[in-house]
C-alpha cells in the first residue's frame, strides 16, 4: 500500500474527504485526488500539514519520511545532526532543498526562528482559531503583498 491508499484510508477513518483537507491545507484537491488514484508518494511537508489537521503522525500517510531508525523528530530539530548515520540523509536533503532552502536563500536564515515559533503556535490552536489566522493572513496578503517577493516565491517549484 502506497501513500495514496494510506491517505484514502486515514481520511475515511477520520470521516473527512480530500476536498475538505485541500481547502484547509492549501494543497489542490486535484493533486490529492491524483495521489490517491495513482497511489503515489506524498511530499513529506504536505503529509505534515494533513497530519496536523487530523491529529496523527505524518508517517501514517507518508512512507517518505526524512526520519528513520530510532531517531525521533525531537532529536533532529532545530538542526539536522547525523553523526551515526541514523537519518536517511537523502530524504532530509531532498525535503530541505525543495522546501525550505529556497526561502532561506531568498530572505536569509534570520527569520526561521520566528517562522518555527509561528508554526508551533499555529498548530496549538483549535480549528476555528487556525481558520481565523489563515483569514487574517489572506487579508494581509491582499493589502500588503510585496510584488517583488511574490515573483521570487513563484520561482520556487511547489510554492505559490
Amino acid at each position: 500500500m502506497g501513500d495514496g491508499q494510506n491517505l484514502k484510508r486515514v481520511l475515511e477513518e477520520h470521516g473527512t474527504n480530500i476536498k475538505r483537507i485541500a481547502k484547509i491545507t492549501g494543497i489542490t484537491s486535484s493533486t490529492l485526488y491524483t495521489i490517491v488514484k495513482r497511489d503515489s508518494n506524498l511530499r513529506y511537508d504536505w503529509a505534515l500539514r494533513i497530519a496536523n489537521i487530523l491529529n496523527i503522525e505524518p508517517e501514517e500517510i507518508c512512507q517518505n519520511s526524512p526520519f528513520s531508525g530510532g531517531l525521533s523528530k525531537e532529536d533532529v530539530y532545530p538542526s539536522v545532526k547525523d553523526p551515526k548515520g541514523i537519518l536517511d540523509n537523502m530524504r532530509v536533503k531532498g525535503y530541505m532543498e525543495s522546501s525550505l532552502m529556497p526561502l532561506l536563500k531568498l530572505y536569509g536564515p534570520t527569520a526561521m526562528p520566528d517562522v518555527d515559533k509561528l508554526l508551533t503556535d499555529f498548530y496549538q490552536l483549535n480549528d476555528d482559531a487556525r481558520s481565523e489566522v489563515i483569514q487574517f493572513l489572506n487579508m494581509k496578503r491582499k493589502n500588503h503583498r510585496d510584488p517583488d517577493r511574490v515573483k521570487d516565491i513563484k520561482k520556487i517549484p511547489g510554492w505559490k
